[in-house]
């Protein structure tokens, strides 16, 4: 009885792990102003990397269901992108609220355009999340574009 409740109490962190994990992979507005070392101290080394202009040094990091980038220079990221592509309607806006949730916790001033496409801001930041229905595919994808500002 002591080993099945090891076991279920695993497989839920890992679930709980595995969600959040999820969630971070779209909050690239998070990164701005931090080092390239912090961008690949959390999600590893990047697929294609471009150090060809110091100014514009780009790390491309892609899988099957998420593209990132993140442009940077001597100070720091100061663009990033991220698009993620959702099976279903819900799954797509449960990922936007938890995005939205985690945002607001990091002092992000939200401002909703419509349903699905909102402004976020902070000091330094300003970002772009949409969600956007492919119908061809029938599925969804969630968008983040943030740039550093001068504010």
């Amino acid at each position: 009885m002591k080993s099945l409740k090891v076991f279920y109490l695993i497989l839920l962190s890992l679930l709980c792990n595995a969600f959040i994990m999820q969630a971070q992979d779209i909050n690239v507005h998070f990164l701005i102003g931090k080092k390239q070392s912090e961008v690949i101290k959390k999600y590893g080394s990047p697929a294609h990397r471009d150090d060809s202009n110091p100014d514009m040094l780009c790390m491309f990091y892609k899988n099957k269901l998420n593209t990132m980038i993140f442009v940077s220079n001597k100070d720091g990221v100061y663009q990033s992108e991220a698009s993620k592509t959702y099976e279903t309607k819900n799954d797509a806006i449960k990922e936007l609220d938890v995005c939205i949730a985690g945002s607001l916790s990091n002092g992000f001033a939200i401002d909703s355009v419509t349903a699905s496409d909102f402004r976020l801001r902070k000091k330094g930041v300003k970002s772009d999340l949409q969600m956007i229905e492919n119908k061809l595919s029938d599925k969804f994808e969630i968008r983040v574009k943030a740039n550093k500002t001068e504010d």
